[in-house]
């Protein structure tokens, strides 16, 4: 029996390890297992050329909402290719509608719901014994005699059965690689998709600093911690920094998505003796408006929350990127513009904007009716409206995201913005808006993916800003400001060709 594991990649980070995990349950079973990742930019007609020719039995796709389009089209192709092939899907995105997507894909013959390892392990069980037990199989949902069954989740998977996923893998230092300590969500708010039973299941700490040990023997480039809000337990973080800060290997970087409401004190100080390059934490913000984090359960202190990542910003050389959420119940265009503003004066090393998804399985999709959502219905089910915000609203709040991720996250702005904003008093959003709304209204978007226009452009715009502002004469500083930031993130062959071409769009 020839079993083919295979997804798409899409920057789904829980992907990365889903397949390894897979893999560790049916690895040692008497079933020949491939395991294929396919890069993002291959076609579907490339992906279904190489599946047709490897001869499997079976093919599992695993999913997510960010591929489901792609896999769904690529599941089509294989099974009219070769109809004797058994088709399995799993993953979140078709751990809740299961029923309902089998119905829309009929050449999908077996589903599997939640955590996939100990489903996979009994499902190749059944087969190799010929049993064809599937009733008992929980999570697993299938077709008998043109009949969909959908069986209730699974129990937890005791997440200490579960092998380490690197060791029947070389690494290299070239390597990024993908972690997980826990299994269950500690976020329990209403746009946070979680199965049934939401269990935290900790890896014991002698084995996670043991693993980690191996990736620091590796020097490993990095590697990132796929669970949400790593530090739930305050006093199992500390001790895993701890261990990581004692242990350094002074190239490694490690990847954290916290909650800066448990960041206290002695952790703080724990964090300020680390490397530079050492941590990584990607924090959530959402909003600071208390009423929207209220309506979503999201019960974050926000101004304890800005106060640990300020004082955390102050004494350590941890990066942050910091993320806000547009489309929250109760949330205006003007709540939204104050939480720009004030999670931008944080100074993290990038400001990340998300527009509200409703992904299936979640309360806040439940309760859509209630705060007037319309959204679509494909993935990645984004918001388009609700009662608090327009869809051109929305769409503006898009535009903004964009063009601040062009001038932000580096350093080849960071002095120009700064004199920008102290010359004329803008206001981060405001100034943002605007200029993205120079750049549709001179038809300069297409300029925006070369660095040296990103320049001319910030240089154009502000001679507006200026002139408004009657700071006209400091023109010529805010020139040479850019220009020393040219230098810092452009060649030297390319700052000169620039000064040939000079500033003009």
């Amino acid at each position: 029996m020839r079993l083919l594991l295979t997804t798409i990649q899409s920057g789904c980070i829980h992907n990365k390890l889903a397949l390894k995990n897979m893999y560790s349950a049916v690895a040692d079973s008497p079933a020949d297992v491939s395991v294929k990742e396919y890069p993002e930019e291959m076609t579907v007609g490339e992906m279904y050329d190489d599946i047709v020719r490897g001869g499997y039995d079976l093919v599992y796709f695993h999913t997510n909402m960010r591929i489901s389009s792609r896999i769904d089209s690529l599941a089509e192709l294989v099974k009219k290719a070769v109809p004797v092939v058994n088709i399995i899907v799993g993953g979140m995105e078709v751990s809740f509608g299961t029923r309902r997507y089998m119905e829309e894909h009929p050449e999908v013959d077996f589903v599997f719901r939640g955590e996939g390892e100990m489903i996979l392990f009994s499902f190749v069980k059944t087969l190799l014994t010929y049993q064809f037990d599937f009733a008992n199989i929980r999570g697993l949902a299938y077709r008998d005699n043109g009949t969909i069954f959908v069986n209730e989740f699974p129990e937890p998977v005791d997440f200490d059965n579960i092998p380490f996923p690197y060791e029947r893998e070389e690494l290299s230092s070239r390597d990024e690689v993908y972690y997980q300590s826990f299994r269950g969500n500690p976020d329990r708010c209403a746009y946070s998709q979680v199965l049934p039973d939401r269990t935290i299941r900790t890896l014991p700490l002698g084995r996670v600093c043991s693993e980690l040990r191996y990736f620091l023997i590796k020097e490993v480039k990095s590697v990132t911690f796929i669970e949400k809000w790593f530090n739930y337990d305050v006093d199992r973080a500390y001790k895993i920094w701890d261990y990581l800060i004692s242990n350094d290997n002074g190239v490694t970087t490690f990847v954290f998505d916290i909650n800066g409401d448990y960041l206290d004190d002695e952790t703080i100080r724990l964090l300020s003796g680390a490397r530079e390059g050492l941590f990584e934490f990607n924090m959530d913000i959402e909003s600071t408006n208390a009423e929207a984090l209220d309506a979503v359960g999201r019960k974050a202190n926000i101004y304890q929350l800005m106060y640990n990542v300020s004082k955390l910003l102050q004494t350590s050389k941890v990066r942050i990127n910091s993320y806000i959420t547009a489309g929250l119940p109760y949330d205006t265009p003007q709540h939204f513009e104050r939480t720009f503003n004030k999670a931008y004066g944080l100074g993290t090393a990038t400001l990340n904007i998300r527009i509200l998804r409703l992904r299936k399985g979640t309360l806040l999709r439940e309760e859509a009716d209630r705060f007037g959502y319309v959204y679509s219905t494909r993935p990645p089910y984004q918001v388009i409206a609700n009662d608090f915000m327009t869809a051109p609203e929305l769409i503006r709040i898009k535009d903004v995201a964009k063009i601040t991720g062009l001038y932000t996250g580096t350093d080849a702005f960071s002095q120009s913005l700064d004199r920008i904003f102290r010359d004329t008093g803008a206001r981060p959003y405001s100034f943002f808006s605007e200029l993205a709304d120079y750049v549709q209204r001179n038809g300069l978007t297409k300029k925006t993916g070369r660095m040296d226009d990103l320049y001319r452009i910030l240089y154009a715009f502000a001679q507006r800003q200026y002139d408004s502002s009657n700071e006209t004469l400091r023109l010529q500083v805010l020139m040479d400001v850019i220009h020393d930031d040219m230098e810092k993130s452009m060649s030297p062959e390319e700052v000169k060709k620039f000064d040939r071409k000079g500033w003009e769009l």
